[in-house]
């Protein structure tokens, strides 16, 4: 957020911003970049106006509208502040048919433009230590507003692999006693997204929940063409009290009439009781609201216009989204995690390494108008760091053409990535195993302290003390093929712990996996308990596989004469179970039952959700099953204890019964007999009854029992 500062003696604040921090003021930048030398015209996917573009125009309707308004000479002089009354009346009309009440013209307010509207909202929610809810990425207007009104910034995600859905977890978490509302944009912009019902109804029960109201931006009001119709987020006002923001500037195509609306969408009268609505009118009396016979033209533009027009833009705008994803599919440096489903813009992802000289995404942006002439704006100015907002709202062969110019600009800054690898590195290649091995000692050497004291490998036949040669085979079927199960075991005092239970476990998942163990159960065991002694390590853990084993690099394992048995000892301090950690709701689909109750190697869902938990602040995760229920960890199991003094574990049929969870559950009975806990039980848990509960805990073999709070 920028800063804000006293200055003068008056004692007035001036906000420190970068005048780019607007779509506009970023564009004008880029437009400085154009080379003017270049002999071809300008695109621009970069401003939310259709207006420019010929196959983009108002109805007549309209026009005429605005012109019998002017040349009747009755609407020279000022508007109520407010805005003319039939002008309310007429939106309030026009607002209500998809409502299941009605609107009153008292609860309508003329603003101009929407960008009035979003200030004057913000200003009617700024007082000392308040902070509003806004989504990331957002209209950066918003940001800019709260600044200037002294409101603290709070960011919630939008989800790209859930159609940028407001990440609802994170709502609870940012809000406090000072929130005064949340603010989401619905047709999305910059995302494209158009919320369900049932999405909508989810955002309005957290809200009245945490007593806060719901900004919602609807300028793109109407403009659907995927999946989900429109839905207002008014026709939950009887759950929440909703400010409605809307204009014609995008629906009628119009953005520079300036001619917007403030709504209270409020069945209920909260707004009225807590005299809100008379703080509105007062604030009106000071601002200057659109041209009065642009008002004038309203009522019969929004009663006249026929669903032809409307229809009409509808198709242009789903056409050309569908042109923009197509030709993105071209252009390897970029990608659409979700395609638009309404609005006039969308979302895509920077994959910079694969670009030669380009630092980040607005780099990408300057560089791409200089050297294309294409103008598309940052996703830095909308709040997400390397990647890009396009708008899709132009003429199709203006459209085809700047992302055949884009594509040009990734294949020559591709070439010249390649051509600087090609050009200046050279494959070492080594002419003996002695030379390797050498290579291979001169770098752990480097390491202060071995991480991994002992390896066993039957593939050598034995135990393997240095860490050099600590390798396995790269055509095992585990490795290229994920056809590999495992388990760990904690080592404590240099004693292991529970091995018998965690090798019964392994065998079970080797069964499941359809791998036969090279030995029978006894020489396993005898191979571990040597191992670990041979290890000298006191405290760490003990971890083993089973593989199809070496062959070849095939889908099946026939062409492996014998499957493989590795292990390695591993110290750890466990650290990590010191103190509570933070964790979130993940949002990567969890593993079918199949393979989430087989210790199997393929931990590529456990690893995209920690690495999500820590690209939010948070030390790991857990997942929710598809019935809303808490399933388990990344690697872990989870255990509660409510307020009632229950230990309560979720149930094993869809994820792995950890050695370690199922010895709690051995133990606690003890605890209820002391007096500590009332019961112990496997039950279904909600995630808003986990959130209840007294404590929380992750439950394995690496973790022990480790505190946990959601963040």
């Amino acid at each position: 957020m920028e800063k804000v500062k006293e200055s003068g003696t008056m004692n007035n604040c001036e906000v420190e911003t970068p005048k780019n921090i607007t779509i506009k003021g970023i564009i004008s930048l880029l437009m400085q970049s154009v080379d003017e030398k270049c002999d071809r015209s300008v695109i621009s996917l970069g401003m939310g106006d259709p207006s420019a573009y010929s196959c983009f125009h108002t109805t007549p309707i309209a026009q005429h509208a605005v012109v019998d308004a002017f040349q009747s000479d009755k609407f020279n002089g000022y508007s109520p502040t407010v805005g003319l009354p039939q002008t309310r009346r007429a939106i309030a009309d026009y607002l209500s048919r998809d409502l299941p009440y009605k609107l009153s013209s008292d609860d309508v307010f003329i603003t101009s433009g929407c960008t009035q509207a979003i200030d004057v909202a913000l200003t009617m929610l700024a007082r000392p230590s308040a902070n509003i809810l806004l989504p990331r990425p957002c209209f950066p207007i918003y940001e800019l507003c709260a600044a200037f009104r002294g409101l603290e910034v709070r960011r919630f995600d939008l989800l790209p692999d859930k159609g940028w859905e407001v990440d609802l977890d994170a709502i609870e978490v940012l809000a406090d006693q000072n929130t005064v509302a949340l603010v989401i944009i619905n047709p999305g912009n910059p995302c494209g997204n158009v919320y369900s019902y049932q999405h909508l109804k989810e955002i309005a029960d957290i809200a009245e929940k945490l007593k806060i109201l719901v900004i919602a931006d609807e300028v793109y009001g109407h403009l659907a063409f995927g999946k989900n119709p429109f839905v207002p987020m008014g026709v939950f006002g009887s759950t929440v009290p909703v400010l409605t923001l809307g204009s014609l500037s995008k629906r009628w195509i119009v953005p520079g009439w300036r001619l917007g609306w403030f709504v209270t969408t409020d069945p209920s009268g909260k707004f009225m009781k807590t005299k809100v609505v008379e703080h509105i009118k007062k604030y009106f009396d000071i601002l200057g609201g659109p041209a009065t016979f642009i008002q004038a033209a309203v009522p019969y533009i929004l009663e006249q216009t026929d669903e032809v027009f409307f229809k009409k833009t509808i198709n242009i705008l789903k056409q050309a989204s569908e042109i923009c994803c197509d030709r993105i599919k071209e252009i390897p440096c970029i990608t659409c995690p979700h395609k638009p489903q309404g609005s006039m813009a969308v979302m895509m992802k920077l994959n910079l390494p694969l670009l030669d000289d380009i630092s980040d995404d607005i780099d990408f942006c300057f560089k791409l108008a200089k050297e294309e002439s294409v103008i598309i704006l940052p996703g830095t100015a909308v709040g997400l760091k390397d990647w890009l907002r396009i708008t899709f709202a132009a003429d199709p062969a203006s459209l085809e053409e700047a992302l055949v110019r884009v594509k040009s600009f990734y294949e020559i800054a591709a070439f010249e990535a390649e051509k600087a690898v090609y050009s200046d590195f050279k494959v070492h290649v080594f002419s003996s195993s002695s030379e390797l091995l050498e290579r291979l000692h001169e770098k752990w050497s480097l390491v202060k302290k071995q991480p991994y004291p002992a390896m066993y490998s039957s593939v050598y036949g034995g135990i393997i003390l240095d860490p050099a040669i600590m390798v396995i085979p790269i055509d095992d079927h585990m490795v290229h093929r994920g056809h590999g199960v495992f388990d760990t075991s904690i080592i404590y005092d240099g004693y292991l712990y529970e091995l018998d239970v965690h090798l019964d476990r392994f065998l079970r998942s080797a069964s499941k996996a359809k791998i036969s163990s090279p030995f029978p159960r006894s020489t396993l065991r005898s191979i571990l308990i040597q191992m670990t002694a041979v290890s000298k390590c006191k405290k760490g853990t003990l971890r083993f596989w089973l593989s199809a084993g070496p062959g070849n690099f095939l889908l099946s394992p026939a062409g492996c004469p014998t499957s493989a048995f590795y292990a390695v000892v591993i110290d750890d301090d466990f650290s990590q179970c010191k103190e509570g950690v933070k964790v979130i709701t993940s949002t990567i689909p969890m593993k079918s039952p199949l393979f989430a109750t087989t210790k199997n190697v393929n931990y590529l869902p456990n690893v995209l959700s920690v690495m999500e938990a820590e690209e939010k602040g948070a030390f790991a995760s857990i997942w929710v099953d598809n019935e809303g229920y808490i399933a388990e960890g990344p690697n872990v199991n989870v255990a509660f204890i409510t307020q009632d003094k229950e230990l309560i574990l979720p149930s094993f049929d869809k994820i792995l019964s950890g050695c370690t969870a199922l010895r709690l559950l051995q133990l606690a009975p003890k605890l209820v007999e002391q007096g500590q806990l009332k019961s112990v039980k496997i039950a279904d848990l909600t995630v808003q009854e986990a959130k209840r509960a007294a404590e929380m805990m992750y439950v394995g073999s690496t973790s022990s029992l480790a505190n946990c709070y959601v963040g």
